[in-house]
């Protein structure tokens, strides 16, 4: 990213979230963001950046991210925006989906659960939904790793993997848990959730590699999985003929 770009994007987040102001992003190449947020840490403005730009991009309907945070907001800006180019559509196809153009966001925090949902904007307060859940320790194909409790009820086009925090991770098996500093997390979720994927899901870890790398050695299904050493992200996309003309993505049509 250019100086001047990167420039330009942080003084628009600085702006989005300034508690003392209501001004909103100002529209240009990274697209816009409106809101007011109270944060305890600076946001990482290239990735807030990115996961804009793919959710613009790839118009999905239904987003799953695994642990709040500014990224919440982020999506579910572009996910109002994605809506409000498909109403304008002339000619819209049937759509077989319940959630449409909504986020659901997973997090075992329930006191900055509701601390996100008072700070969120109006305009998206439609678009948001929190979920709350314990995270416990397990195996998947004999392997440690970690499950949520309970997830919505969803079949998400889009996943944001971004939590849990590994010391949130209840229980230990044979000695062994998550409490260790020096292990990383290993969240199982998308394994078990995986025979449920509509084809042309896509998946974005941020950092997590240990995990990405997990996911990539027990998917079952085709996938296109992407490793980016240089930013610290892994994608992963469902590479598939798509099963009709009722479950079909955004990016198919608009």
């Amino acid at each position: 990213m250019s100086s001047a770009k990167e420039y330009l994007l942080k003084e628009n987040i600085n702006r989005y979230f300034d508690l003392n102001t209501n001004q909103e992003f100002v529209e240009g190449v990274f697209d816009a963001v409106s809101g007011n947020l109270d944060i305890p840490f600076p946001p990482d403005f290239e990735d807030l950046a990115r996961l804009h730009q793919l959710i613009r991009k790839r118009k999905p309907f239904t987003v799953l991210e695994f642990g709040v945070g500014l990224s919440s907001l982020v999506i579910a800006d572009a996910l109002a925006k994605n809506k409000a180019e498909f109403l304008a559509l002339k000619q819209k196809v049937e759509i077989r989906n319940r959630f449409m153009f909504q986020l659901f966001s997973v997090d075992t925090d329930g006191k900055w659960l509701e601390k996100a949902k008072s700070n969120i904007p109006n305009s998206l307060k439609e678009i948001i939904n929190y979920h709350s859940s314990s995270v416990s320790i397990g195996t998947f194909n004999g392997r440690l790793c970690h499950f949520y409790d309970s997830l919505p009820d969803i079949v998400p086009d889009f996943i944001y993997l971004d939590g849990p925090n590994p010391k949130d991770v209840k229980g230990d098996i044979n000695g062994l848990s998550f409490k260790c500093d020096e292990r990383t997390v290993m969240s199982g979720d998308l394994l078990r959730m995986e025979s449920i994927f509509l084809p042309g899901t896509f998946i974005l870890i941020d950092g997590r590699t240990n995990n990405s790398r997990f996911l990539a050695n027990n998917f079952q299904r085709k996938f296109d999985y992407y490793w980016d050493k240089e930013n610290d992200i892994s994608t992963f996309e469902l590479v598939e003929d798509r099963l009709g003309k009722y479950n079909i993505l955004g990016s198919d049509f608009f």
